[in-house]
């Protein structure tokens, strides 16, 4: 009976795994009108750059990059990396229209660092320049 129990709790907190994973470089499946357009996406960001200035240790640093699709086909990020693992970015990994906005959300936990810190973000998406490169700033005290 344990086992049963144990099988259907797993079942049910694996059923949602991968849900927000990004999408991959072949995944125009959930949005076939992807491939109904002939031209190029491409990305402008309102700024690439953001320094949060001095900061206390231990804080939890968010800062919420704005993009835009500036191209005529639909933008596509297929991965965000952070250098390290004390910065994390999430993003929505479907499809954005041309003309439309989106947002890149980047959380840095300063925790167990001091000093001038900076964090870069690395984007790879279907546009001409396949490679986007963001950075955080921040003097921790």
């Amino acid at each position: 009976m344990r086992i049963l129990f144990f099988l259907a709790v797993t079942f049910l907190f694996c059923a949602g795994c991968g849900r927000n994973a990004p999408a991959s470089s072949g995944d125009t499946a959930d949005n076939p009108s992807v491939a109904n357009y002939a031209g190029e996406a491409d990305i402008e960001f309102r700024t690439t750059r953001y320094d949060f200035g001095n900061v206390s240790h231990g804080e939890k640093l968010v800062y919420t990059f704005v993009y835009r699709n500036t191209g005529d086909a639909p933008l596509i990020i297929y991965s965000a990396r952070a250098d390290c693992g004390c910065t994390v970015p999430e993003f929505d990994p479907r499809p954005l229209e041309p003309g439309k906005e989106g947002r890149l959300k980047v959380v840095f936990d300063t925790q167990g660092f001091s000093g001038r810190q900076v964090k870069t973000i690395h984007l790879v998406t279907n546009t001409s320049n396949s490679m986007t490169t963001l950075a955080l700033r921040a003097m921790i005290e």
